[in-house]
C-alpha cells in the first residue's frame, strides 16, 4: 500500500432535531409517569409503573449512550476497513474487512416508504471479492454488514471516505449509483 496514512476515523456529530426532541419529551414523560405510579403503591400500579420505567426510560438511556458513544461509525486504516459493532455491543463484534478482500466502493441507494411517500436511503458498501461479480438490485439482495449508511450527522464527507479509502488502496474503483429521486428527509 504506497503511501498510506493515517488512520481515517469516521464519527457521527451530536445533531437535535425535532424528532429526537419528542423522542426525549415521550421518553421522559413515560418514565415520569411510570414512576408516579409506583409511588401510587397498589400491585398493578407497580407493575405496570415498573414497565413503564423499563421500556421507557432504557430506550432514552439508550438512544442518549448511542449518540454520546464514543464509537466511530467507520476506521479506515492500512489493514482495511473496520465497521465497529454499536455500543453497547463489545469491539470483538466489530467486523473487519481486509483491502485485499474489497473488489470496490459503491454508493447506492435503497428507496423505502415513509409516511406516504418514499424516502432515499443511501449506502458506502465495501463491496468484498466473492461479492463483486453479483449484479446489483435494489431493493437490496446485497448485505449490508461491510456498508454504511450515508448520514448527514457524519464528520466527514463520502468523498473524503472515498479519498481516504484510495489513500491505503489506490485504484480501488468507485461505482456511484446513488439515486436521489425521492429524497426529502
Amino acid at each position: 500500500m504506497a503511501g498510506a496514512t493515517a488512520d481515517f476515523v469516521l464519527t457521527n456529530r451530536f445533531r437535535v432535531t425535532w424528532e429526537g426532541a419528542w423522542l426525549a419529551v415521550a421518553c421522559t414523560v413515560f418514565t415520569g409517569t411510570g414512576i408516579a405510579l409506583m409511588l401510587r403503591g397498589g400491585l398493578v400500579d407497580v407493575a405496570m409503573g415498573l414497565l413503564a420505567v423499563l421500556v421507557f426510560g432504557g430506550a432514552g438511556i439508550v438512544s442518549v449512550a448511542r449518540l454520546l458513544s464514543p464509537r466511530p461509525v467507520l476506521v479506515v486504516d492500512g489493514a482495511g476497513a473496520r465497521f465497529p459493532a454499536p455500543w453497547p455491543r463489545s469491539a470483538r463484534e466489530d467486523i473487519v474487512l481486509p483491502w485485499r478482500d474489497v473488489a470496490l466502493l459503491r454508493a447506492c441507494t435503497q428507496v423505502v416508504p415513509h409516511r406516504g411517500g418514499t424516502v432515499s436511503m443511501h449506502y458506502l458498501d465495501f463491496v468484498p471479492t466473492d461479492e463483486a461479480d453479483r449484479p446489483f438490485r435494489t431493493p437490496p439482495p446485497w448485505r449490508t454488514d461491510h456498508a454504511v449508511r450515508v448520514r448527514p450527522t457524519w464528520d466527514h464527507s463520502l468523498d473524503e471516505i472515498v479519498e481516504a479509502a484510495h489513500a491505503h488502496r489506490p485504484g480501488l474503483r468507485f461505482e456511484d449509483l446513488r439515486d436521489h429521486r425521492g429524497d426529502h428527509v
